[in-house]
Parts: C-alpha cells; structure tokens; sequence
C-alpha cells in the first residue's frame, strides 16, 4: 500500500501498517517454526525486520506526524531512518530494541557471508529477542497483546540437543576457526551489549534457551561480553536457588533479596481492584457505606506496600499511569471497622430469643 503525503488520514494508516506487522511477525515464526525448511533464518529475519519495519512506521504515523513516510522521490523511508527516528523519540527504555534490530539488520545485508558457518543458534537467539520486544513493543505503545491474541510460545521442537549461543560464540566461533566476517558480526553482539551495559539496562539483544524446573533464562549483558571475549573454554557452573512457597514483603535492607517477576505478583498476590473491593465489602459487611469514612480508611492502607500495590501500564516508567491492586488482607483490615453480615445476622438472632 502507498503511504498519503504528510501521514494524512495517520488514523487509518497506522491501524494497516500495525495489520500487516503481526502478520509478517506471526509468518516469520510459523516459518521458522516448520520441520523442514532449508532457507529458514534468512526468511524468517527478513519477515521479523520487515515486521518491525511495518510497526515502526506505524509508530511514527500514530505519534510523529511531522515526519514524512514518503520522501520527495516517492520511495519510502527506509528501516534504518525509522529505526533511529523511533529511537530517538523514544529514547533509553528503546535502547535494547534498537541494539537488537541493528544486529539483526546486519545480518540480513550479510548473510551471504555466513553461508558456510553454523551461525543458526546465534541467529536463533537473536531472532526470538526481536519476536518478545515486538509484543512488548505493541504492547505498551499501541495497546495490542499479541499474546493474548495469539497462544504460542516460540519454543520449537528440535531432533538435536538444546545448544546455548553463549556456548557458540565463546567456544565454537568466535575465538576458533571461523571466518573474519563471522567474528565480526560475534563482536559487534558483544560491542551493543558492552554499551547496553554500560547504560545500565539488563535487557539483552539476543535470548538464551534452555531446559529448566521454572522458566527460561535471558543472557545478561555481562554474560554476553564475557562470552564473546572468552579465549578458552570455561568450567559450567550449577547455580541453585531457594525456592520460597510463602513470604511477607518488607523494605528491611537486611532481609533476603528473592526475585519475583511482576506477572505473578499481580495475578497471585496483590490480585484485588478497588471494584473488587468494594463489590466484596458491599456483600461482606452489613454496615458498608462507601462514604468518607471509608475513604479516609482506604486512603490510609494506601500507605502500606503490604497491602497495595501499583501496577503500572509502563514497567519502565515509574511516574505514568497506574492501577491500585490489593492484596486479599484488604478486607481483614476493612474488618477492623466494619461489622460482618453474618456477625450482624447472629447478634440479631440473639436479641430475638432474649425479647421472646
């Protein structure tokens, strides 16, 4: 489709081009995911850039309308420009996307250099990166949850053992028999994730995969760096963690630090909305008026991070919208000032057999 001069009818455009991004998205990973199919990295990163090619422009309709999608000689901007006008505009919560897509799209103009190398699990790490920030990336700038739309994990089922690309690039290629190109490529991984790093950003550019009791595993920047700059093979290291079935949130420094990601705080924790809270009391205590009164209760339980908490509809940006969650203690403390239904029904009882 053409792009109207000026970004003119943005509305309708936007809602195309987002449109045609999942479906490049979705048939990069459908392709990537079939059995058999010879040409599969290529095609599937130049359907992921293509995709994020689409969202971009998308991006730059919506938002930036002073930025022209069609130059003066007709042809469209082109990915690299969409790249840096986005990052620009959005600046360092952008910054692990745009690494991503770099090398990504570095890949694609070179791959006729890596025809003779093993490069699939790198490639692979890469690719699955891109695939998670462009529904984080739909997500938190248009709304849109592909994951909900959509049910797949991309976690393809192979006739060969789970190979790690910090294995690869630290052992296998870049510090052994591969080609100058291939090391290049390796090494400017490692200079985005150096940079990355440096900005304190823990998002990385490329994926880990592996088989484990709880969750997959992301590389880190610093595990990236070492990798590729490792010149002799490293013992493995087993890493063991507690697994805690029950705990208190606290801001004490000295209590042990455990990890929980927000998915499972929201949806297992702090699970109750200020309309649960009130459509729970209205039916739990006889006496419940939502008036001052309990306002000035609820303003107070605000206070306390044990009892509510905000989730934000951008994780990275702690000064934006949010919304009140409650953990289910909420209506334990709510108790403290109101009468129970049922208490009010067994008091009342009692006071009947007393006048009778």
């Amino acid at each position: 489709m053409g792009f109207a001069e000026g970004n003119s009818g943005s509305v309708a455009l936007d809602a195309a081009l987002l449109e045609n991004a999942k479906a490049a998205i979705l048939a990069a990973v459908e392709i990537h995911n079939k059995p058999v199919f010879s040409y599969r990295y290529e095609v599937s990163t130049v359907l992921v850039i293509n995709a994020w090619e689409l969202a971009l422009k998308a991006y730059i309709a919506r938002e930036l309308p002073s930025v022209k999608l069609v130059r003066q000689d007709s042809t469209a901007k082109p990915f690299p420009e969409c790249l840096a006008c986005v990052s620009s505009a959005l600046g360092k919560p952008f910054e692990a996307e745009r690494c991503n897509l770099e090398v990504l799209y570095e890949y694609r103009n070179k791959v006729v250099h890596f025809y003779h190398e093993n490069m699939d699990v790198v490639v692979l790490g890469l690719l699955k990166a891109s695939v998670l920030f462009f529904v984080e990336f739909l997500d938190e700038r248009f709304g849109q949850r592909m994951d909900e739309q959509v049910n797949l994990v991309l976690l393809p089922i192979g006739f060969s053992k789970p190979t790690s690309p910090l294995d690869f690039v630290s052992n296998r290629s870049a510090m052994k028999d591969s080609s100058e190109e291939v090391k290049s490529f390796l090494r400017s991984i490692g200079k985005r994730a150096e940079y990355l790093q440096s900005q304190g950003i823990d998002d990385s550019i490329i994926v880990n995969y592996s088989l484990a009791l709880v969750n997959e595993s992301r590389i880190k920047n610093a595990d990236l760096i070492a990798a590729i700059n490792n010149a002799t093979p490293q013992p493995n290291a087993i890493a063991v963690h507690n697994i805690v079935s029950c705990g208190t949130v606290t801001f004490d420094s000295a209590a042990k630090q455990v990890r929980i990601a927000e998915e499972s705080v929201f949806s297992s924790i702090f699970t109750e909305t200020y309309d649960d809270v009130l459509r729970t009391a209205r039916v739990r205590f006889g006496d419940f008026l939502q008036n001052a009164h309990f306002y000035e209760i609820m303003r107070e339980l605000k206070k306390n991070p044990n009892i509510r908490r905000i989730r934000f509809l951008n994780p990275k940006n702690p000064d934006g919208v949010g919304k009140d969650f409650y953990h289910r203690r909420v209506y334990d403390e709510l108790a403290k000032h109101y009468t129970s239904i049922s208490a009010a029904l067994s008091t009342a009882t009692v006071d009947s057999q007393i006048v009778n």
